[in-house]
């Protein structure tokens, strides 16, 4: 048997997870799971609201992860109005797809882990 630390076994299929490094190097910075979790509770909600929800201590690293979010193709952010000009973010279809897939990834965490 041949190891290869960059694949997955799941029923009876192996999963190759160096297609997934670029979207896991994402997913694993501070606030994104948070933030594609968020975002799916709303068709789109404002940055503020946003940032304050998250519980995101500071603009630039909100504004950071979903600059990087959008460039993969998980959220949308669209300008509205002019004045006073406002910001608002929300899923694409590709990211919702996935905040269906990290849901049990949630409810296992709601379930099993209990720091604080």
């Amino acid at each position: 048997m041949t190891l290869d630390t960059f694949s997955i076994k799941h029923d009876g299929k192996t999963i190759n997870l160096r297609k997934s490094e670029d979207i896991l190097k994402i997913l694993g910075k501070k606030y994104s799971l948070i933030i594609i979790g968020v975002l799916g509770n709303y068709d789109s909600i404002n940055f503020n609201e946003l940032k304050k929800i998250v519980g995101c201590p500071r603009a630039n690293l909100l504004s950071a992860r979903l600059k990087e979010m959008s460039a993969a193709g998980i959220t949308e952010r669209r300008v509205v109005g002019l004045y006073p000009v406002s910001v608002k973010y929300q899923l694409t279809g590709k990211g919702k797809e996935l905040r269906e897939k990290l849901i049990p990834f949630f409810m296992w965490i709601d379930c099993n882990c209990y720091f604080k």
